[in-house]
Formats: structure tokens, sequence, C-alpha cells
């Protein structure tokens, strides 16, 4: 009868633990205002300096090259000064003229690489491969401006 019981309390208790867990795991993200802001703000950073690294490597030879670096560089720079308001915990106001900024840029480069696209002699996995990079800084935009709203 003892094991029984034990058994169940066992079981029991397995499944509030995990539920536990999420919720701590909840409290956290949402634990501190900013701090889920300041690590998307250090993604989008990340995310924008390997945008222009990729440019660099692999269309140095294309002929807007210039235009695709001119918006590269500027993504960057952008994205690190939302990374520096977030940590100064800067109005959300300031933050969202930044990201309306960063995402005109983003929106510029996308339009080059679209046209960039229509060559027959670029090399395809590259293309590919910088269209998923400026996805995942649009997707981090979009997080970043949900979490300030």
């Amino acid at each position: 009868m003892f094991r029984m019981a034990l058994l169940c309390a066992l079981l029991l208790a397995a499944p509030s633990a995990a539920v536990m867990a999420q919720d701590r795991d909840r409290d956290k993200d949402r634990g501190r205002p900013g701090d889920l802001t300041d690590r998307l703000a250090r993604k989008l950073e990340r995310e924008a300096r390997d945008l222009h690294e990729e440019v660099i490597v692999h269309f140095r030879k294309c002929d807007c090259f210039k235009d695709l670096v001119r918006h590269t560089r500027e993504i960057e720079k952008l994205a690190g000064r939302i990374s520096k308001l977030a940590d100064d915990k800067a109005r959300p106001r300031y933050v969202r003229e930044t990201l309306d900024l960063i995402d005109e840029e983003v929106r510029h480069l996308d339009r080059h690489v679209r046209e960039l696209g229509r060559e027959k002699a670029i090399d395809r996995r590259a293309y590919d491969h910088l269209r998923d990079e400026i996805a995942d800084v649009g997707r981090t935009l979009y997080r970043l401006r949900r979490e300030l709203h």
C-alpha cells in the first residue's frame, strides 16, 4: 500500500515539476523588461555583421557590389546603434525610430539582391545564402519590434 502511494505521488510530482520549470523559463524571459530586447539587439548586430561579410566575400565581382556594401554597412551601423540603445535602456521610441531606418535599408538591400538574382553569372548557392541572411535580419527586426510594443 505504501509503495502504491509513493508511486502515485512520484507520478503526480513529475508533471507538476515540468510545469513549474516552464513557468520559471517564461518568467525568466519576462523577468527584466529589457533582457529579451538586449538579446535580440545583440543577435541583430551579429546577423548584420554576417550579412556584411557575406556580401564582401561572395559578391565582390558583381556590378552592384558598391550598392550592396553601402547598404550592408549602414545596416551594420544601425544594428550597433540599436544594441547601444538597448544597453543604455533608452526609450523604446528611439529604438523604434532606428528600427524603421534599418528596415528601410533592408528593403533597399533586398531590392538590389533581387535584381542581382536575375543575372545568370552569379553563384546561386551564395545568392540563396545571402537571401537567407536577409531573411534572418528581417525576422529579428520583427521580433524586436514586437517586443517593444
